[in-house]
C-alpha cells in the first residue's frame, strides 16, 4: 500500500476541523438496529478538536453510497464510515470509496494472510468470497483489525485530485486543501478497538496537528438537566442564551419529561472552553436553577438514589397510576419496599391521603409560585390518617423508612376522547411523607393536571414524586 500524506507540509491554515460521519447498510437505513457508532465516534472526535457537523447513513445500494461519499469529502475535512466492508455481495464500501477516488482496488497480500490465519485458527477453510476483504482503494493506509476478518483503511490526500461529479455532489464546493477518509467494519466492538489504536484516532489526531499548524480548536460540551417546568418556560427564561448567532451555543431538547441545556464550547485550549461553560453555567444556575437536578450523564432517578444512599436513607413507594415504574427506576439498595395498586383501588388513595375535591379552604391552600412548581395549583400539608400510618409501618416491616412516595390513580379517561374545555381538567395527585421523625412524621400532597404523551405518563408522574422528595427532603 502507499504511504499516506502525514509527513506533507501544511495544505491549509485551517484551525476548525470539520468532520462527516457516514452509516453504511440497510439494517441501519431501515431502523433493524440503532447506530451507535455514530454516537460514540462523535463524542470521540468532539474530543480531540474536530467538530462533527453531519451525520449520514445510507443504505447498501452504490449509486447512493457514490453521492453521499462524495458529498462528504467535499464538505467535510475527516471523513469517518462505518459498514460495508464484508465479504458478501453487498458490503460495498471498498468498491464504492475507490469510485469516487478515481483509482483501482489494490490486492494486499498481508490482508489475505491475516484473514486466512483468522479462519484457520478457528478450525474452518476461508470461503473463497472473503478474499475480497483483501482490497483497497489504490493509495490506502490498511487498519489492522486484530479480532476480525475486515481490515480498514484510511486515505489522506488533496481535494485537488478527486475526480469530477456531477449533480448534487457539486452543489458543495471543496474545502482547501487535504481530507481524511477512515474506513471501519459496523461491528461496535472491532470498531472501538481498531479507532483507539495508532491508525484510528491517533490518525485523526495526526492529519488535526499538520492542518492547523498545531494550532487546532478545541470542542467541549456540558448537559445540564432540569425536571418541573416546560421546554418554552425554561426557554422564556434564558431568552438570549438559546439564540443561535451567539457563542457559545446552547441547544434545548425535552426527553421523558427531563428538559436539557447542551451547552457547546469552542476555544483554542481546554482551558478557555472550560472557562466558556462554567461561566454560561452560572447564567443557567441562577436563573433556573430550582429546577436543576444534575448534569452530563444523569438521571433523576439516578441522582434521588445517589442523594438518598450518601445520606443512608430508604424509600417505600406506594403506585397506582405509575404501575410500579417509579419503583423500578431507583436503586434496589435505597428502595424499602414499591407496592403497586390495581384499577379496583382508586377509592384506597382518598383513604389514604384525603380527598383532592375538597374546597381551598378545606384543603388548607399552600401558597404556592405558579412560575416555580408549573402546573401544580395546590399544596396540601397535613398529618397521616391513620390507615395511612398503618399501612407505613405494615410495610416497612420493623424497618427504618424515611421517606414514602405515593402516585395516585390515573384518570379514568379514554385515550381518543375529545377534550371537553367546559369540564374541569382531570388531575393526578403525587405524594410525600417525610417519616425520619417517627413522632412527627408530615405529608405533602401536590395535584398535578393530567396530560403528556401516552408514552412518558408514566415517567412523567413518577418524576413528579421524585421531584417532591427532591425539594422537600
Amino acid at each position: 500500500m502507499a504511504n499516506s500524506n502525514e509527513n506533507q507540509p501544511n495544505q491549509t491554515s485551517q484551525s476548525k476541523i470539520v468532520a462527516e460521519i457516514v452509516s453504511i447498510g440497510d439494517e441501519i437505513s431501515t431502523g433493524a438496529i440503532l447506530d451507535t457508532n455514530s454516537q460514540y465516534l462523535s463524542q470521540s472526535l468532539s474530543e480531540v478538536g474536530v467538530r462533527v457537523l453531519y451525520h449520514s447513513t445510507v443504505g447498501d445500494d452504490a449509486n447512493a453510497m457514490i453521492v453521499a461519499i462524495a458529498t462528504a469529502i467535499r464538505r467535510a475535512d475527516v471523513v469517518v464510515i462505518t459498514g460495508g466492508l464484508g465479504p458478501t455481495q453487498d458490503d460495498l464500501t471498498r468498491q464504492t470509496v475507490a469510485d469516487v477516488l478515481g483509482v483501482a482496488l489494490e490486492f494486499d497480500q498481508n490482508s489475505l494472510d491475516h484473514v486466512t490465519n483468522f479462519f484457520s485458527r478457528r478450525g474452518r477453510q476461508m470461503p473463497e468470497s472473503n478474499k475480497i476483504q483483501a482490497y483497497f482503494p489504490k493509495g490506502s493506509h490498511i487498519i489492522h483489525n486484530p479480532n476480525g476478518t475486515a481490515p480498514g483503511f484510511f486515505v489522506d490526500k488533496p481535494r485537488s485530485e478527486l475526480p469530477d461529479f456531477p449533480g448534487s455532489v457539486s452543489d458543495y464546493p471543496n474545502r482547501p486543501g487535504s481530507f481524511l477518509l477512515l474506513s471501519f467494519p459496523g461491528v461496535p466492538a472491532e470498531l472501538k478497538e481498531m479507532w483507539g489504536g495508532v491508525d484510528g484516532r491517533e490518525a485523526v489526531i495526526r492529519f488535526v496537528s499538520r492542518v492547523t499548524g498545531g494550532k487546532k480548536t478545541f470542542y467541549r460540551n456540558r448537559l445540564i438537566h432540569t425536571f418541573g417546568a416546560g421546554e418554552s418556560a425554561v426557554e422564556s427564561k434564558l431568552p438570549n442564551l438559546i439564540a443561535r448567532d451567539r457563542f457559545p451555543l446552547v441547544g434545548i431538547t425535552a426527553k421523558n419529561s427531563v428538559i436539557t441545556l447542551r451547552i457547546f464550547a469552542e476555544g483554542s485550549s481546554d482551558e478557555e472552553c472550560a472557562q466558556q461553560i462554567e461561566e454560561l453555567s452560572n447564567i443557567i444556575y441562577s436563573t433556573v436553577g430550582d429546577f436543576v437536578f444534575g448534569e452530563d450523564d444523569d438521571t433523576f432517578p439516578g441522582v434521588i438514589s445517589h442523594n438518598l444512599r450518601a445520606q443512608c436513607r430508604t424509600v417505600g413507594v406506594f403506585e397506582w397510576g405509575t404501575r410500579g415504574t417509579l419503583a423500578a427506576s431507583l436503586d434496589s439498595d435505597v428502595l424499602a419496599f414499591g407496592r403497586t395498586f390495581g384499577e379496583s383501588d382508586r377509592e384506597v388513595f382518598v383513604q389514604l391521603f384525603g380527598d383532592s375535591s375538597k374546597t381551598p379552604e378545606e384543603k388548607r391552600l399552600k401558597s404556592v409560585n405558579q412560575e416555580t412548581f408549573g402546573s401544580t395549583f395546590y399544596v396540601l400539608e397535613d398529618k397521616l390518617s391513620s390507615e395511612l400510618l398503618e399501612l407505613c409501618k405494615t410495610e416497612s416491616r420493623g424497618k427504618k423508612v424515611d421517606y414514602f412516595l405515593a402516585v395516585g390513580p390515573f384518570p379514568d379517561v379514554s385515550e381518543n376522547a375529545a377534550v371537553d374545555s367546559s369540564k374541569e381538567r382531570e388531575t393526578v395527585d403525587v405524594a410525600f411523607v417525610d417519616f425520619r421523625d417517627d413522632n412527627a412524621p408530615t405529608l405533602r400532597r401536590e395535584t398535578f393536571l393530567f396530560g403528556g404523551h401516552p408514552a412518558i405518563r408514566n415517567v412523567l408522574f413518577g418524576n413528579q414524586a421524585l421531584d417532591l422528595l427532591r425539594r422537600y427532603q
